[in-house]
């Protein structure tokens, strides 16, 4: 029964609009996964692999419709390409994610921010593993982090713990036991920030009706400023992905709809430019939009929401291009992709599928 659901799948994927065929770029993979002996985790979230079969990610449950109360996430680990999955001890937090950065399958840093996690009033925690996540050491409670990556064993850059993004930049030097905030000029408050490496970052903030991006590709040792206009009623920064120091997209989010916009960069983010594309809507806020495998290879996932919190999807399509964006070709997707790594020439995503909220989905562009 399973191999035939599986088989219907494909066959789906391979039917456009008024039934005719398409010839599909990319193939799809799905691998159903669950959450052996898990507490809190019931759906996966973000993910980062450092390997083909070995990945870590955020687990989170929400009470259920009606109750009160926010959600409870936990940091999880798979070995075998995500098939299971399993809970780190002692990484529960309330109402917010904690952090997770690994250089490599070896060396990863855990942070966390209230109680839950650290049975410390108040919460604040920076762990240390060098032996795969096998043992964990405490190495500083004066800081948390709520995004970070490393470029080596001892330099990184982050983003402190504030609430309502009013937590500053700052980078350490010793590996993660002390950590020191980076003064940006103009910067007021940090609506959007992505790593490339421990080196290479991009951070967005708005000021009036100017979007404001900084670059860094020295561990924020200096940061370079870019503008660009924007009308007012496009004022949240949805996401910012790059795929390598040059080749940037910004996801734009009307604020009266579910309405998205792109924007593209060729040149480090000095200069945007709108993505040729129809108006898009991806009501949910919990799921990448834009994802490139390389400057020319890339994905837009488009998500209709009966209710985002409690994931309830009505319908999704994706969009693909093997040109940087100058044409698209849309297909539907029996999934609801959350987020997804570029790893070598594959784009591999957590994804649910009906009642498989475990799910791992690689697109192999042909």
């Amino acid at each position: 029964m399973r191999r035939r659901c599986v088989l219907w799948i494909v066959v789906c994927l391979s039917c456009g609009a008024f039934g005719q065929a398409l010839d599909l770029p990319f193939t799809l993979t799905w691998a159903e996964g669950k959450c052996v002996g898990c507490k809190v985790a019931a759906d996966l979230a973000g993910v980062q692999w450092v390997s083909r079969s070995e990945a870590w990610g955020i687990g989170f449950s929400f009470p259920p419709p009606g109750a009160q109360g926010a959600g409870d996430y936990v940091v999880v680990h798979t070995v075998d390409a995500g098939r299971s999955w399993r809970e780190l001890p002692n990484t529960r937090q309330h109402a917010g994610p904690p952090a997770f950065s690994f250089l490599d399958a070896s060396h990863g840093w855990f942070s966390c921010w209230n109680a839950y996690c650290t049975n410390e009033t108040p919460g604040l925690e920076v762990r240390r593993t060098t032996d795969a996540g096998k043992h964990w050491s405490v190495i500083t409670r004066a800081t948390a982090v709520v995004a970070m990556a490393f470029s080596d064993e001892r330099h990184a850059i982050a983003q402190e713990f504030g609430v309502d993004g009013t937590g500053g930049v700052v980078r350490t030097t010793d590996g993660g036991r002390t950590w020191s905030k980076i003064e940006i000029p103009h910067l007021k408050k940090i609506e959007s920030m992505i790593f490339l490496s421990g080196k290479t970052g991009w951070i967005a903030d708005r000021e009036g009706d100017d979007l404001l991006l900084f670059r860094t590709v020295n561990a924020g040792q200096s940061w370079e400023e870019s503008r660009m206009s924007l009308p007012s009623e496009w004022p949240d920064v949805r996401e910012i992905s790059f795929v390598d120091q040059n080749h940037g997209w910004i996801v734009l989010k009307h604020s009266q709809n579910d309405e998205i916009r792109l924007f593209a960069t060729s040149d480090g983010g000095r200069v945007w430019l709108p993505v040729p594309l129809h108006p898009l809507r991806n009501d949910a806020w919990w799921s990448d939009v834009v994802r490139f495998v390389s400057d020319k290879v890339g994905f837009v996932f488009l998500t209709e929401d009966d209710d985002p919190q409690f994931r309830d999807l009505k319908r999704h399509n994706v969009l693909y291009t093997a040109d940087g964006g100058a044409r698209w070709q849309e297909y539907p997707l029996p999934y609801s992709v959350y987020s997804c790594q570029a790893l070598g020439r594959d784009l591999i995503c957590s994804a649910d599928q009906k009642d498989s909220h475990f799910g791992i989905l690689t697109l192999h562009p042909r």
